[in-house]
């Protein structure tokens, strides 16, 4: 295989194929050489997939390239207004890429080859301001952007020139929730922390005037008032997919279940078996053809403020059931990759400009790189400067 764009920052985005890293009989054997460490559980819901993490009996390079096809690589926008540094959510469309607000600065969006779109919305607490968010949704086919504020009633909404739309009311304030706007029917899909005494509802299905058209009571799901616990979905397949996290008084197992709007219901779809006592922190994740998770440690760093330890991750094949710990590895690049940016269809690190460039240069120390590669990692290396905007790095997922 070879490259499909050859490298030019002045065309901004370059897609790139996994080359002389890792063979295609590597590849495909990563998962076949790997134990079984689930089974299939038959539920009146459907079935369910039960991990044993005590199987796992090793950990294994896991390739981007196994889970993924080309990868791209764009430099954002070197433009002031355009400019998002640290951390942060990246959402991927056919066209666009929607940067989530960092501290003070607003939303960002842009075309798929890096171009600076607009601003969306401004950070304050005015009227289609927003301060810290939660989540996100572009939909492109109905040139719309949904932003979702920490401690709101409110979806908020606009089109992709940045100009305010009628905002979405919740009917509740949601501190900690996900949401999916299905356009076409003009309902709204929500899942929020079910605190005691004040959330009722896990998930709920309303209009765009905030009138409940069904609900799940969380009944077992019900989580104290604490904001350290967790609302996940990684919205990889075509169901409605949410976990909750609770580390909160103590961790907990549970499952990732998929919302059956027809039956109005939460169906368990996947959980861990962890055989030890305090359960860790945990989260899974949903791909098309594999669960990945993680496990990790609760620490807390003061009265009301908690971290987790590092945490150790894993993948299980839905088919085959097998699996085992893995760290994730891009390896169109030769760099490891973060294992839990998997949304809306893509897997997607959003880096600073110094980071990525210090990740190529441990890359080049790989005294066993093709020179193909190594040219290949040496030419995006020298090319970096550490004034540069962000540079996103995205593949889509294999169906």
């Amino acid at each position: 295989m070879r490259t499909k764009v050859s490298f030019s920052w002045q065309a901004l985005a370059v897609a790139l194929t996994a080359v002389g890293m890792v063979s295609c009989s590597d590849t495909k054997n990563v998962m076949t050489d790997m134990p079984v460490i689930a089974e299939r559980v038959q539920l009146p819901t459907g079935d369910l997939i039960a991990c044993d993490l005590s199987k796992a009996n090793d950990t294994v390079d896991v390739p981007l390239s196994l889970l993924t096809e080309e990868l791209q690589v764009v430099k954002l926008d070197n433009r002031d207004e355009a400019l998002v540094g640290g951390w942060v959510r990246t959402t991927v469309s056919d066209n666009y890429i929607l940067v989530s607000n960092n501290k003070q600065v607003p939303y960002k969006l842009f075309k798929r080859n890096g171009e600076f779109v607009c601003s969306i919305g401004s950070y304050g607490q005015g009227p289609d301001e927003y301060m810290n968010t939660y989540a996100e949704q572009l939909d492109e086919k109905h040139n719309r952007i949904y932003i979702l504020p920490w401690q709101s009633d409110r979806i908020l909404v606009f089109d992709l020139k940045g100009n305010p739309q009628p905002n979405i009311p919740l009917g509740v304030r949601v501190g900690k929730g996900k949401f999916r706007v299905n356009t076409s029917d003009s309902t709204v899909t929500v899942t929020a922390l079910p605190f005691e005494s004040i959330i009722n509802e896990v998930v709920w299905v309303q209009d765009m005037h905030g009138k409940r058209i069904q609900s799940v009571a969380p009944r077992h799901l019900t989580v104290p008032r604490d904001y350290s616990n967790e609302v996940y979905d990684a919205r990889n397949t075509s169901d409605y997919d949410v976990m909750l996290c609770v580390i909160m008084p103590d961790t907990r197992p549970d499952s990732l279940y998929h919302y059956n709007y027809e039956k109005n219901q939460l169906e368990p779809k996947f959980t861990v078996r962890f055989n030890q006592d305090p359960i860790p922190w945990h989260g899974f994740y949903e791909l098309p053809h594999h669960f990945i998770g993680d496990a990790s440690f609760p620490v807390q760093v003061s009265k009301t403020s908690w971290t987790s330890s590092e945490p150790v991750c894993y993948i299980v094949d839905k088919e085959t059931l097998k699996g085992n710990f893995m760290r994730l590895r891009n390896d169109y690049l030769n760099i490891p990759a973060p294992w839990i940016s998997f949304s809306n269809g893509y897997h997607v690190a959003n880096m600073e400009p110094l980071t990525l460039k210090d990740r190529l240069e441990k890359a080049l120390e790989d005294k066993e790189l093709s020179d193909e590669v190594r040219s290949r990692i040496q030419s995006l290396h020298d090319d970096i400067d550490e004034n540069d905007n962000n540079i996103v790095l995205f593949a889509k997922l294999k169906n």
